[in-house]
């Protein structure tokens, strides 16, 4: 009797165990859902919103950039341009004294000054010119423009450069551009022939 007593009660506890973990309510589910949406979805708009951020941002450096490079290249010169000012400055002033006086001496010596203060000013920034007389023709500072035949007993060597129509320079380390010059070439000795049919005419 009892244990047919206690069956309702124990299929009355699973009932309400069953309800218990029976699955939510639709309108439950829904709602469950439409929060992990718009979770995600201001998630998505916060990380769409760091995405513009960092594009405009680097859209900005982009520009910025561009505007210090051309910057940069406008004025690369202005230093150099700076030393430059005073031997115009002088140039400019040999000429006005030259038109007054007409005393080429003194003209030729004011030339030469500024000349030496052109190349000290180039130097500053790595332009030296290029030793070229005398010296063994190389191709890699030197392009020859001529020949010049000199005789078998000259000083001057074969290949040797003995004429230099435009000065060449260096730019620090690289040739800025090579100098042009005229080289060396020895004369031909005359034939031994040519001398003993000489001599033959001579005596005909």
């Amino acid at each position: 009797m009892n244990q047919q007593e206690g069956k309702p009660t124990e299929q009355k506890e699973q009932s309400d165990e069953s309800k218990e973990t029976s699955t939510d309510s639709p309108e439950k589910v829904v709602e469950t859902l439409r929060a992990g949406y718009e979770k995600k979805e201001q998630e998505a708009r916060e990380n769409q919103d760091r995405y513009l951020r960092v594009l405009a941002d680097f859209d900005n450096y982009k520009k910025r950039t561009q505007r210090d490079q051309s910057e940069a290249l406008k004025y690369a010169n202005e230093k150099l341009i700076r030393e430059l000012l005073p031997v115009v400055d002088n140039l400019e002033r040999a000429l006005s004294h030259s038109r007054e006086t007409r005393d080429f001496d003194r003209m030729m010596e004011g030339v030469e000054l500024i000349h030496k203060q052109l190349l000290s000013a180039l130097a500053k920034y790595g332009v030296t010119p290029i030793e070229s007389l005398h010296q063994a023709f190389d191709p890699s500072l030197h392009q020859s423009i001529g020949q010049v035949e000199v005789d078998e007993d000259s000083d001057a060597k074969e290949n040797q450069v003995v004429g230099e129509t435009q000065k060449g320079y260096h730019l620090n380390e690289r040739v800025l551009r090579p100098s042009l010059v005229t080289i060396a070439k020895k004369k031909a000795p005359p034939s031994g022939d040519g001398r003993e049919a000489g001599g033959e005419r001579q005596q005909g």
